[in-house]
This record gives structure tokens, sequence and C-alpha cells, in this order.
């Protein structure tokens, strides 16, 4: 007989998220107290709204949730309450935008909020310097409340869901390792959280020593650190013109793409394990490579001058494109056809575990990879048994036919997206580059919606259609397309 489902779970545990986002929402308003803002009183109300809400939720389910057993709940709850959560944050997350009349339409407001919960670089603001400073705040704050994923955050310090955080970290973040992890939940998500925490703080400090003032400074190490990518400036990182600004903006970016537990492992403990592990010398050698080969053709080819400044503009945008950040210093268009290749490989290869970056992740291609050759010695050697291995460590088959799958449905969806957009009035180039970006939650594609565009001339169902590739990336896949298929909800 079938479980009877436990939607007080799920309602409560949503809440209690929007209870968080209406917390956060208060540091905006703080911001706009500080600029005399008219949005300010906008922003408290929507805190209200979402804490109230949230409060009714958290209520509803209060009584269930303390009696819920880690075997009372299946799959379908926590995947349901993990959707419907980002969905949920996303929603309420575009009050402050509306009922301060920033933002007018509903559609451009949500589509605004998802980018920022998923952390996509894309937006539809036209001018973006007239914007209110705290609501250019809290587009930050949504990106930095994205890129360690909110549930990570109460996973971390709020011990609501008990036994199966488990169940709730697999559905949030997915790959090769979170198997290993699984009977010390608690610690790796507090552990990734604090080191957060740390290199939010340092970043800021190291951003404010720079042309920018507290609030650029602010604004911008929370969407570099989470490989966001928003910017409070129309022309980005560009319009400070500063070589220091963006080093110290591609190092935020840099470490936002690395395993967090590594870093954490390195900076407390003095344990070298970030520079033995497989999947970040990968990630390492990707960004050298790219960077010195796309730096050396600019420079014989004269598309660039000067060495030191065709160096830094490819590493930055380099670490932007393979960590999914969508910060620009360059429009990376003008070089020609073969860079914007290049770029969108990049865009493919993605960052690291348990890092904020989007799209794929090296370790799952690495991986691949080597099963890949493994079937080659095979035929040479039918007998011969072979294994995978990542920092030493077997991959089993069920991770590995899991990561086919993963990789199978993702380069689908970016092909039948495409295509869905190239309906919609968008050119090839338009269409796959946006679906890849989007998908991947980097932000911008190619022609106009390229890194000098933005995606305010969009039909109301482009905005929708990528606002759904946006959360199937965050949540990497499975969370969301389980939900569709029918025999999930069956026992």
């Amino acid at each position: 007989m079938m479980k009877r489902f436990n939607y007080r779970f799920v309602l409560s545990s949503v809440g209690l998220l929007l209870v968080i986002e209406a917390l956060f929402m208060l540091f905006s308003a703080l911001v706009g107290e500080q600029y005399h803002e008219r949005a300010t009183a906008s922003i408290y109300l929507s805190a209200l709204i979402t804490f109230a809400s949230g409060a009714i939720l958290t209520f509803t389910g209060r009584k269930r949730r303390r009696s819920t057993a880690p075997n009372s709940l299946t799959r379908r709850e926590v995947y349901l309450t993990v959707t419907l959560s980002w969905l949920t944050v996303a929603l309420f997350g575009t009050l402050p935008y509306l009922l301060s009349g920033a933002i007018y339409s509903f559609t451009n407001a949500f589509f605004e909020s998802i980018c920022g919960f998923t952390t996509t670089g894309s937006s539809t603001l036209v001018n973006i310097e007239a914007f209110p400073r705290s609501l250019h705040f809290w587009r930050s704050i949504t990106q930095w409340i994205g890129g360690i994923g909110i549930i990570i955050f109460v996973l971390s310090f709020m011990p609501v869901f008990g036994g199966i955080s488990g169940q709730v970290y697999e559905a949030e973040v997915t790959g090769i390792a979170e198997e290993q992890f699984r009977p010390r939940i608690s610690e790796i998500t507090r552990q990734m959280s604090l080191t957060y925490l740390g290199l939010t703080l340092v970043g800021f400090i190291f951003l404010l020593a720079g042309p920018m003032d507290a609030f650029d400074a602010a604004c911008h190490t929370l969407t570099a650190i989470s490989t966001g990518g928003f910017s409070t400036r129309q022309m980005s990182i560009a319009y400070f013109s500063s070589p220091y600004t963006e080093y110290v903006i591609t190092l935020l970016m840099f470490l936002g793409g690395t395993n967090f537990l590594l870093i954490s492992t390195l900076v407390t403990r003095f344990k070298g394990t970030l520079f033995r592990d497989e999947e970040f010398r990968w990630y390492l050698l990707i960004i050298l490579l790219f960077t010195a080969g796309i730096t050396a053709s600019l420079l014989f080819s004269g598309r660039m001058q000067g060495v030191e400044s065709t160096f830094r503009t490819v590493l930055f945008q380099v670490i932007a494109a393979v960590t999914t950040t969508g910060f620009a210093t360059a429009d990376f268009q003008v070089w020609g056809s073969a860079y914007w290749l290049l770029f969108l490989v990049l865009i493919l290869f993605c960052g690291s575990e348990g890092s904020t970056s989007g799209g794929m992740k090296i370790s799952r291609l690495i991986a691949l990879s080597k099963n890949t050759l493994l079937v080659f010695k095979r035929q040479v050697h039918p007998n011969a048994l072979y294994v995978v291995k990542m920092n030493r460590k077997t991959v089993t088959g069920d991770t590995l036919s899991r990561l086919s799958a993963f990789v199978f449905l993702y380069v689908t969806l970016t092909v039948v997206s495409a295509a869905i957009l190239g309906l919609t009035g968008m050119n090839f180039e338009e269409s796959i580059s946006v679906s890849l970006s989007s998908i991947s939650n980097y932000g911008f594609g190619l022609g106009s919606y390229g890194p000098g565009g933005t995606f305010e001339s969009a039909t109301p169902f482009m905005k929708y259609y990528l606002s759904f590739l946006m959360l199937i990336g965050r949540l990497e896949i499975f969370t969301v397309l389980s939900l569709l298929i029918p025999g999930f909800w069956k026992r």
C-alpha cells in the first residue's frame, strides 16, 4: 500500500524558507534607509507579506514536522519540497520589484527574481544604474542566497530536517561525491556555509580597497562569490576601469567555482587536499590552457594590443565562462566566431562539485571520459577487469549510469530548447547559446542576447521557458524532471 503523502512536511519546510527570505529582505530595506529611498517602504511590506505567508505555512505543518521520522518520507515529498522551495522564494522575491514599481511587469519581475536565485546573470533591466540601490542590493543578495543554496543554508544551522537531511542534500546537490558525505551531511553543509561566509567577507574587504565604494563592493562581492554576475553598472566590471578590481573579481569567481570543502580543509587544517584533488587540477588546467591559447591568438592576430591587458581580459572572461558567472569586461563576440565557440565549450565544462557554479561540473566529464577510454581497453582485453577511479576511489557502475543519464538529458534539453526558442524567432546562434547559457546558469548568449544585451525584448513565453531551464539547471535536472514523470508518484 502506498504511503500517505506528507503534505504538512512540504508546507512547513517551504514556510520556513519564506521566513528566512523575509529576514534577508530586511537587509535590503536597511540599505534603502541609508540612501533614503522611496522603495524602502515597499521592501518592508514585501518582508511582512513574505514572513506572514511563511509563518502560516510553518504553523500548518508544525505538528506533523515534529513527528516526522526519516522513514516516513519518500523522495516524492523531498523532491517536491526542494522544487517548490525554489519556485516559492523566487515568486515572493518579485514583491520588492513589483510593490516599489521599479519593475511593472510580473513576467519581468519573476524573470529577474529567478535569475537571481539560480545565479544566472540574465536580466531584463535596460537602465541598470537608474535602479534603486536597495533593490540592487536585493538582486545581489538573491544571487548570494542562491549560490550556496538556501536549503543548504537551512541544513547547516537548523536541524529541522533531522534524519532526512541526506535525502534533501541529494535533491539539492547531485553529483559523484554526495554518497560519500551522506553520514555527515550537517557537518558538511555547515563547513560549506562557513567557508562561503568567510570568502564573502574577505572579498568585500579586498574590493573595498580598490575604487569601489562600500555599496558597490558589497553587491559585487555577493554576486562574484556566488558566480551569479549581477552588477550595479550598465557596463558591468568594465565600468570601474581598474585592473586591480578585475583581478580581485577574477579570484572571487575562481574561488566560487572551487569545491568549498577543499578550500575549508586548506584554510582550517592546512592540508593540501585541494591541490591533490583530480577535479581541481583539471579545473585549473582548463583555465590555463584556454587563457593561454586565446591570449596568444588575439595578440598574434592583432585583435588586441598589450600583453598584460589582453591576458587580464581573457583570464577574466574564461573564468567567468567556466564558473558560469555573468560578468563581462569585453564582448567576446567581436573577436570572431571561433572565440565564442570556445566560450560555449567552457560553459559546458563549468566548475567543481561543492561550488556555486552551474552546468555539468568537471568531475562528471572526467569520469565519463575515463569510462570511454576503458571501453576501448575492454575491446583489446575483454577479460581484463577495469574500473573508473576518481581521486583513487572507484566510481561505481550505478554512479556512471546516472552520470550518463545526466549528460544525455543535459544535451537533449539544450538541443530541444534551442529548437523551441528558434520557433519564437531567435536565429540559430542565439537559440543554441541562450539555451545552453540558461540551463548552465551562465547569463548571456550570443547576438542580441550577448554581453551587451538584455532579455527585456524577449517574449513572455521565452522568459518563462528560460526560467524553467534555469531552475532545472540549478537543481541539476533529476529533481525537477522526476516530478513530471507519472510513475514517480506511484508506489
